[in-house]
């Protein structure tokens, strides 16, 4: 598989490897007048007056949201029973402004331009709003998917809705309206904080922070808690703000929020971490932590745990636990990317690619993986989802029904935005019609959710989920054509390590005695480039097999 590595400034490319006429897509006629275009989907009237939509601050537009309801259709010259006024909107996202169909954020406004709490297309109220454009995801469903699963999983994840916007009466194409992830008894139901909440149980919370790229925020306005004990390899993290704002906190509710992370990952990287009393379960609610990752591994996703990574912190009167979540962007997972062969792939973890570069991902996942009741937790969670939840039909049976309700809409879309048989930054699938990009993420997601089964079903290895040893780490380097290989701190015995060919061939053998040592090098400058098997074992049982790569 071609590897492609991309500088940290990306230099977008978004029409390269146009397919032939042959192989487009065969569109069904779309009505070219739009007054007499009629969709099965809500319809946004954005008007900007002439003014052009900046990145900040928000300009007032008139906005008209159409939704006739269940079973009927919409067009543009119907009433706008649902919205008919006015709202302030920006450009929305980073990277994703390059691309030509934007996505925006928009709050609904009094004439007087002061917030207005409205419901849209069945969503709690709200005056703020995201309106996605799916464009590198021309499947238009990967965010759907992760959204709708982690709802059904039994946790508040944002709601959302199709819809097609027309932008100053010109055709925009398909959008999701999306509710944001804000405190609300409908959302994220955590307690009011104030001002004056400065002390006791008051200032404990709630709290909403993230783990994000830190381009455009003030360094005033994220901060660090770097704890006294740490984590081999680990990096210090980043966080903002969400709930409260950065300027609606007062210094006693950063001071609190800072020192409690601090306190709760000392205790993750201390030696009894996986102590009930003393270590990490103390601070957080382990079941949020088990489903925020199974999401980000059946996505494979290669912004998890490092990009758009959510979390919550209860106050004590409500137990006080963090939180993991909610889920939030997922366009670059479920295979949609050519720059991370770990994540396109459906056989490699995204938790452990954490280290101690600003791009890497938090180790917090991989230190709690190595704690033999976490894992047993972890498995007897997959193993209940795959039954119900994340049983493969109902998975498929998602995604065929609501691809089938797009399927008018997305044809307007793709010819507006004609990028079918295109490439376009990150695809590595390119597919030639619709349908063929919604089998691509069917045909992944299967293959993901049955090596899932392989390494996290109950029964997937024949070792009992307590006996298992996790979290051998394998750090390859480039230059030196070492491969550095790290072994949990609370193992010790000798083992024997195996590499492997493609072909099943053993290239390299050797024994070493881990009582007085958790790390050891394998050097590969002899081997010709290509792709390796590591194996490690006990007594010809064998506990970890990872893949390495030379190049």
């Amino acid at each position: 598989m071609k590897r492609i590595v991309y500088s940290a400034i990306f230099l977008f490319v978004f029409f390269y490897g146009f397919s032939s006429g042959k192989e487009r897509l065969y569109l069904p006629e779309v009505n070219e007048n739009p007054a007499e275009e009629r969709s099965n989907l809500p319809l946004l009237l954005i008007g900007t007056g002439g003014q052009t939509i900046l990145n900040e601050p928000k300009i007032t537009v008139t906005l008209k949201i159409i939704d006739n309801g269940p079973g009927k259709t919409n067009g543009i010259n119907d009433q706008p029973l649902q919205y008919d006024g006015k709202a302030g909107i920006e450009l929305r996202g980073q990277s994703t402004q390059m691309f030509p169909k934007k996505s925006y954020g928009f709050e609904t406004r009094e004439i007087s331009g002061q917030d207005l709490k409205v419901s849209l297309m069945g969503m709690p109220e709200e005056s703020d709003w995201v309106l996605y454009a799916p464009y590198s995801d021309k499947s238009m469903l990967r965010n759907a998917v992760t959204y709708h699963l982690g709802r059904k999983m039994g946790r508040w994840q944002p709601g959302f809705r199709f819809c097609e916007v027309y932008l100053n009466g010109n055709y925009n194409g398909v959008y999701q309206l999306i509710e944001k992830i804000k405190r609300d008894p409908a959302r994220v139901d955590i307690s009011k904080l104030t001002p004056v909440d400065v002390s006791g149980e008051d200032v404990t919370g709630g709290y909403i922070f993230k783990v994000d790229k830190l381009t455009g925020i003030s360094m005033s306005e994220y901060f660090y808690a770097i704890p006294s004990v740490r984590f081999q390899n680990a990096r210090n993290y980043a966080y903002t703000y969400v709930y409260p704002e950065f300027e609606d906190l007062v210094q006693p509710q950063k001071d609190y929020l800072q020192n409690f992370l601090r306190s709760f990952e000392i205790a993750l990287n201390e030696t009894k971490f996986s102590s009930p009393a003393e270590g990490y379960r103390k601070y957080i609610d382990v079941l949020s932590f088990i489903d925020f990752q199974i999401m980000n591994e059946l996505a494979n996703n290669v912004d998890g745990y490092r990009y758009s990574t959510f979390f919550h912190k209860a106050k004590d009167t409500k137990g006080g636990k963090l939180f993991a979540g909610p889920l939030w962007d997922f366009d670059l997972s479920y295979g949609n990317l050519n720059y991370s062969w770990k994540h396109q792939s459906v056989n490699n973890w995204a938790y452990l690619n954490y280290g101690p570069a600003e791009t890497s991902c938090m180790h917090w996942w991989a230190r709690l993986m190595q704690d033999p009741q976490y894992i047993l937790e972890l498995k007897k969670r997959w193993t209940e989802l795959r039954k119900g939840i994340l049983n493969t039909d109902s998975v498929m049976n998602y995604l065929d029904m609501t691809s089938l309700s797009l399927r008018d809409a997305v044809a307007r879309n793709f010819v507006k935005w004609p990028i079918l048989g295109v490439r376009v930054f990150p695809n590595d699938f390119v597919g030639t019609t619709y349908q063929s990009e919604v089998d691509f993420l069917k045909d992944w997601i299967t293959r993901r959710l049955n090596w899932i089964d392989t390494q996290w079903s109950l029964n997937a290895t024949g070792i009992k989920p307590d006996s298992v040893v996790p979290g051998v780490m394998v750090f390859p380097d480039r230059l030196t054509h070492e491969v550095t290989v790290r072994i949990p701190e609370n193992y010790s015995g000798e083992m024997n390590t195996e590499l492997f060919n493609l072909n099943g061939s053993k290239v390299k053998f050797m024994t070493s005695a881990t009582k007085n040592s958790h790390e050891f090098k394998i050097n590969l400058s002899s081997l010709p480039p290509g792709l390796y098997f590591l194996r490690i074992s006990v007594k010809g049982q064998a506990f970890a097999l990872r893949k390495i790569i030379k190049e």
